[in-house]
């Protein structure tokens, strides 16, 4: 496979695997339950389907520095996943969903500061670009109209973990297939929401059918094909560019509940989904512009 072919895998996978996620809060509406719930629930069955793959597929782990890594990003998955839903039981969706897609501010602050990989001009031009759209998809008022209160705070903390889940993926899947470090990580999630369940007491059964399905969809839709898919671009793509393109999902979204919620596009939001992808264009088509030091070498991230 030539260099070049491989790369638009890699980024067809991403492509893919957005497409999935952006599924996410669709279902999560549809499924109407406590956020924590459905959490656990999309890695539960997400847990459930993937484990017969990892064992059909599974290579010999050789690198238990790998299998560290990959429990970490459960972690940090799980953590972000309660954290965002509990945070928009506590304030406006449009605003915790927006706080939290920071995640490419802390990315290129992680990769200025601790990485070998520094983002140039570029990237932060089009990270800004791409954040101002999804500001014009929820709406300056909106913003502006609410302050900070714990639910903007939490989903701001949320953001900070997706943005470590970014950044640490690349370094797990360097000593991982796809399949195991997916595999490890879904488990870790599960039993790390399963814990935060517990804790929280939030009802965890006596669901009508409909949300059962919507939970279902949940684990096997956007967790296993979407995170599968993408946990393998982000083996190969930087994660700076990696975290700009997932901001593409709001837009997916948007599109996807005109059909399945009736939820119709208002002018403010086709025009902030063409300024995100605007956005996003700048940084995959120009590319990152990295000042790189004599000798390049993966992220040494949780060494």
């Amino acid at each position: 496979m030539t260099e070049k072919s491989g790369t638009f895998k890699n980024y067809l996978l991403l492509f893919i695997g957005i497409f999935c996620i952006s599924w996410s809060a669709i279902l999560v509406k549809i499924a109407d339950v406590s956020g924590i719930a459905s959490g656990f629930y999309r890695l539960f069955f997400g847990t459930i389907a993937i484990i017969p793959i990892w064992l059909y597929y599974k290579k010999p782990i050789k690198d238990l520095h790998g299998v560290k890594i990959a429990v970490i990003c459960g972690i940090l998955f799980a953590s972000d996943i309660a954290l965002w839903n509990t945070s928009i039981m506590l304030s406006k969706a449009s605003i915790s969903t927006l706080l939290a897609n920071l995640a490419p501010i802390w990315v290129g602050l992680a990769a200025l500061f601790f990485m070998k990989e520094k983002p140039g001009k570029i990237f932060w031009f089009g990270t800004f670009i791409a954040l101002a759209g999804v500001v014009v998809i929820v709406g300056s008022d909106q913003i502006f109209d609410t302050g900070l209160n714990l639910g903007n705070m939490l989903a701001i903390v949320a953001s900070m973990f997706y943005g470590a889940y970014l950044l640490t993926v690349r370094k797990g899947r360097s000593t991982l297939d796809t399949f195991s470090f997916t595999a490890i990580s879904m488990i870790t999630s599960t039993i790390t929401l399963f814990v935060i369940s517990m804790i929280s007491g939030v009802s965890m059964g006596g669901y009508e059918t409909k949300s059962w399905l919507a939970l279902i969809a949940l684990g096997l839709v956007p967790q296993v094909v979407g995170w599968l898919t993408i946990n393998q671009a982000l083996g190969h793509i930087s994660p700076t560019v990696a975290s700009v393109s997932l901001l593409s999902q709001t837009v997916f979204t948007a599109i996807f509940s005109v059909p399945v919620l009736g939820e119709l596009l208002t002018w403010n939001e086709i025009l902030g989904a063409v300024v995100v992808l605007t956005g996003i264009y700048l940084v995959n088509s120009k590319g990152i512009s990295f000042r790189r030091r004599k000798k390049m070498e993966e992220p040494q991230l949780f060494d």
